[in-house]
Parts: C-alpha cells; sequence; structure tokens
C-alpha cells in the first residue's frame, strides 16, 4: 500500500490504476469516517480490472490510517484533496463514485469540472448531511462539543465523530436544493437503500429534482441499509457503473 501526499500536508493510503485503450477512471470517494478499502470500492475495484477501466482510491485526510488525525481535518480539505486528485493525478475522463459523504463530494467534483468528470454514481449519496446531524444534536452533545470540540453521533448503522471544525466547514459547502439547482449535466445515478438509519430514502427524491441533467436514475432498494453491502446492492452497484462508463 502507497501514500499519496496532498499539498493539505496530509498523507493517505491509495491505490491508482491505469485505463487502458483511453477508458475512463473511476474515482472512489468513501464515506465519514469510513476508509476506501471496504466492500462496495473492492467491488468496484473488480469491475475496473474486467473491463480495462481506470482506478483512484484514497482515504481522506484522518480517515483509514490517518484516522488519529481526523480533528485536524475538515470538509473543505477533504473537497480540495478530491479536485486535486482530479487535477493532477488522473488523465483523462472520470467517473466519481461516491459512499455517503463520498456522494456529496462526487457531486461537488462534477459542478467543480464538468469538463472531467462524465459521470457520477451516488451510494447512499449524503450532501449536506451536515444539517440533518445539526438539527439532532442533543443538550449534553452541544456541551461535548463545546468543551471537548467533537461529540459522537449514533445509530443502527454507525457512529460518527462530529468536530466543530467539521460542522464549520460541511456547512460552506452545502448544496442548494431547489430543483435543477446542481449544474451537472453528465448520467447520474443514485442507489439507496430503504432501510437507511443515516438517511431517510425519501431525500433522495429530492437529490434526483436538484440535478440539471436530465439523465438520471434512482434505485430504491426496499431491503439495504447505509452500508449498501447485500447481495442487491452490489449487483446495482456493477449495473449502475456498466452504464454510467458505458461498458
Amino acid at each position: 500500500m502507497s501514500k499519496y501526499t496532498f499539498k493539505s500536508c496530509f498523507a493517505t493510503d491509495f491505490e491508482h490504476i491505469a485505463p487502458k485503450n483511453n477508458a475512463p477512471t473511476i474515482l472512489y470517494l468513501h464515506g465519514f469516517c469510513s476508509d476506501c478499502w471496504g466492500k462496495k470500492p473492492e467491488t468496484v475495484k473488480c469491475f475496473c480490472l474486467e473491463h480495462g477501466v481506470g482506478l483512484f482510491r484514497f482515504d481522506y485526510a484522518g480517515h483509514g490510517s490517518d484516522r488519529e488525525n481526523l480533528d485536524k481535518a475538515d470538509f473543505e480539505i477533504w473537497k480540495s484533496q478530491v479536485l486535486e486528485v482530479i487535477d493532477e493525478a488522473i488523465t483523462g475522463d472520470v467517473v466519481c463514485v461516491g459512499s455517503s459523504m463520498g456522494g456529496w463530494l462526487s457531486l461537488i467534483a462534477a459542478i467543480a469540472r464538468p469538463e472531467r468528470v462524465k459521470g457520477v454514481v451516488g451510494l447512499a449519496a449524503a450532501p449536506n448531511f451536515v444539517k440533518r446531524f445539526a438539527s439532532m444534536v442533543t443538550a449534553e452533545q452541544k456541551a461535548d462539543l463545546a468543551q471537548k470540540g467533537q461529540f459522537s453521533f449514533g445509530n443502527k448503522d454507525f457512529t460518527y465523530t462530529i468536530t466543530q471544525r467539521f460542522i464549520d466547514t460541511a456547512f460552506q459547502n452545502c448544496l442548494p436544493e431547489n430543483e435543477k439547482s446542481w449544474p451537472i449535466d453528465c448520467p447520474v445515478h443514485f442507489i439507496q437503500g430503504m432501510q437507511d438509519a443515516s438517511l431517510p430514502w425519501q431525500c433522495a427524491l429530492d437529490f434526483v429534482r436538484a440535478v440539471r441533467s436530465e439523465n438520471v436514475e434512482l434505485k430504491l432498494l426496499k431491503a439495504s441499509n447505509h452500508r449498501l453491502n447485500d447481495d442487491d446492492a452490489q449487483t446495482e452497484l456493477l449495473n449502475s457503473l456498466a452504464k454510467v462508463v458505458n461498458i
């Protein structure tokens, strides 16, 4: 496993597989308090190897093997890392595949780099999820935030560590949520579990409306949760990859 050193001075684990025959590169963007080495990115890697598609995956600052530095990182740094990879580490077309917060970053990348990002696959994509956290914070958690600079937030799917730096910078990067307010014209697929404890599945309907592109698909999986690691979710991920990458 190699380290990629970013301009932000963080060095995190990454993997880069070059594409063949001018195929695009899939940029896999993992979720908040997660990493890029689980079942979903491995499914993406197998797809890439089978079809000659490139792959770039990396842990954000403060994630994976760098998790001890979470309090030194924030959403603005993660956004800058994503755009740096697109600008400097990948050549040719890019398809962003993002899980949870990675879906938010994928949408931001598609807006910021429309000439490079040719498709987005959002896996339980969670743009603006900091607003949902903010509405659910308890008095005890607010006290922890004031005293310790962070607090823990959990549900049946995940436990998250929320820092003040994350809250401040994430709010600064929230997208508008009006119809066709996201200037994205490439194909976009959203895959959403209806048993998701972190993100109500109805939110995905709002995301579909917000994307300007007419080439948008939403796949609602009745039995899947936020992880989307079950067989049905993995099958739909492969189907979406084939369609968005145009295999």
